[in-house]
């Protein structure tokens, strides 16, 4: 198995590469993957002494299970982190969508072109099931990973791709998260989290809130439950960050 860069991340899912740039502020380097051209190109040049520097790369592609394909790609011009390769996730809500066909990469073409990560930040409307399989599937693992809760399976796959511990985040209460100083990861980034950030990753989520897998699967559930009864009561949208107790117990 490859040990991970520990100066290395990557981003699954660029949008306006708000996540991106924070973590380039703390000093990592960073892979990104982005299905839609114009975020790329925007992207490319907000950060083109970061590019120059081979400090970032941007692959404009989409996560499939096959790479070296053209596939079809949903932009959903009015919420546009809602935009996915499944038609009826980018249209859910009743949107208009319009057709656009990008190129395919998996995760395993990334780890042998990049490197494995310290950190795989997944979020990638309605594919992070995926990401998880193909990371089961390939092996190599990062120290940390994170991925929308959206599903039994993901939890599964990361169980079984030997993560001994997670923590859920409730991504609408970033705005009230910040940094902490001393940083934990990386250097100090003072940012304003939106909800079109990823927030905290590694040893600067809260160390208390590790644990296992079994505990964290039921506090989804609940969360889940809530949610169908009455959604005004569950706010907000979940990602599961997960690790192994080893690397928590790592010297920094």
């Amino acid at each position: 198995m490859s040990a991970p860069h520990p100066d290395l991340i990557y981003d699954l899912g660029l949008h306006h590469g708000l996540d991106t740039e924070f973590y380039l502020r703390k000093g990592f380097r960073v892979v990104a993957l982005e299905a839609r051209p114009e975020f790329c190109a925007d992207v490319s040049a907000r950060f083109a002494a970061e590019l120059e520097a081979g400090r970032l790369a941007v692959v404009p592609c989409a996560l499939a299970p096959r790479g070296g394909e053209t596939i079809s790609f949903w932009v959903n011009p009015v919420k546009d982190d809602w935009s996915s390769v499944i038609r009826d996730f980018a249209a859910k809500g009743g949107h208009e969508v319009t057709e656009i066909r990008v190129p395919t990469v998996t995760l395993t073409e990334l780890f042998d072109r990049f490197g494995v990560p310290r950190y795989l930040k997944c979020d990638i409307e309605g594919m992070d099931e995926e990401c998880a399989r193909q990371l089961l599937a390939d092996g190599r693992r990062p120290d940390f990973v994170s991925m929308e809760a959206s599903s039994f399976d993901i939890f599964a796959c990361l169980r079984a791709c030997g993560y001994d511990c997670a923590q859920l985040v409730n991504q609408a209460l970033l705005p009230g998260v910040a940094p902490p100083q001393p940083p934990r990861e990386g250097g100090h980034a003072a940012v304003q989290f939106t909800g079109h950030h990823s927030g905290l990753f590694g040893r600067e989520l809260e160390p208390e809130r590790w644990q296992d897998f079994v505990e964290v699967v039921q506090s989804w559930l609940d969360f889940v439950r809530l949610w169908k009864r009455d959604s005004r009561l569950a706010h907000g949208w979940l990602d599961v960050h997960a690790t192994r107790r080893e690397v928590l117990a790592a010297k920094p």
